[in-house]
């Protein structure tokens, strides 16, 4: 009898037998051929589950994505104030040095994205920035609902995600602090945004 094999965790499996390769060499210098052989599997079997390079760093890159997600959800549903989750949702990129490994990834992914932009890619960052979004405006609403914050806070949800991004990118190129930039903003938004009592 032949063996029944569960496509979409072969897939799974083949990209995240490479994630360590993708944190070594990047985007722009990982091959097929490393894929294969970290996979173990054959340059043919790579392209029966994968339609391109790009397709396997979307889905390694989804890992990370989850992780993240996971990791900001806790956050979001830890006994703390506010101002705190806000602070530790937003330093959890610069804090952990797992993910300043996947912070340089990312923005190899962003610079492709900017300079070399397709259809997939452009819908795949939407998505990711989407879930952000949908995190830290969860963290704000529950704040506004409590009264922490003003009713007007909630608009800063996505001004901060392009912040966010704009500062994943801007370290980079500026070698500035990450986290002293975020706090010097959030500091001075919670001032804006704290209801008076």
């Amino acid at each position: 009898m032949p063996t029944i094999v569960d496509k979409e965790e072969k897939r799974r499996n083949i990209a995240l037998s490479c994630r360590e390769l993708l944190l070594e060499h990047g985007i722009k210098d990982l091959t097929i051929s490393q894929i294969a052989q970290v996979a173990g599997v054959g340059k043919g079997t790579v392209y029966e589950y994968f339609s391109n390079k790009e397709d396997i760093v979307f889905e390694i890159i989804s890992s990370f994505i989850m992780e993240h997600e996971k990791r900001l959800f806790e956050i979001s549903e830890q006994e703390m104030s506010t101002k705190e989750k806000i602070y530790q949702f937003y330093f959890l990129f610069f804090d952990d040095d797992m993910y300043k490994k996947q912070l340089k990834i990312y923005r190899e992914f962003i610079a492709i994205t900017m300079t070399n932009p397709s259809k997939q890619m452009i819908e795949f960052s939407i998505e990711c920035n989407s879930k952000i979004i949908a995190i830290s405006g969860k963290i704000i609403a529950d704040a506004i609902q409590k009264g922490e914050l003003v009713e007007e806070a909630i608009h800063m949800v996505q001004p901060l995600a392009i912040f966010y991004t704009g500062l994943i990118v801007e370290e980079q190129k500026s070698a500035l602090n990450a986290k002293e930039e975020i706090t010097n903003l959030l500091d001075t938004l919670f001032i804006l945004m704290e209801k008076k009592r």
